[in-house]
């Protein structure tokens, strides 16, 4: 395909990038979340206000509140539920997806 990849467009290869994107199908360089965007995120393995979510905490709804960090680019999201308190939990974009 010229041009684009299954209709993403094609970003150059910027050695600032810290993942290499042939084997990261899941996220777009770029990707840029908004303020009150619906997302689902990975929390599997993170910690969070002394909770540590277990492995199966995988697709948790959320909105975006904020970017926290940019390098590497981070997230404050806001569960739609409670886990044991934690409402906010700070999470890396490679662990967000866009809801559909």
């Amino acid at each position: 395909m010229h041009g684009s990849m299954a209709g993403w467009p094609v970003v150059p290869h910027r050695k600032r990038l810290a993942f290499d994107l042939s084997q990261r199908h899941d996220l777009c360089a770029g990707v840029m979340f908004q303020s009150g965007q619906l997302v689902r995120v990975n929390l599997a393995g993170l910690q969070a206000e002394g909770v540590m979510f277990q492995a199966a905490v995988t697709d948790a709804v959320g909105h975006i509140v904020k970017q926290t960090s940019d390098q590497p680019p981070v997230y404050l999201v806001k569960l739609l539920f409670s886990f044991r308190g934690v409402t906010e939990v700070e999470v890396p974009a490679d662990r967000i997806h866009a809801n559909k």
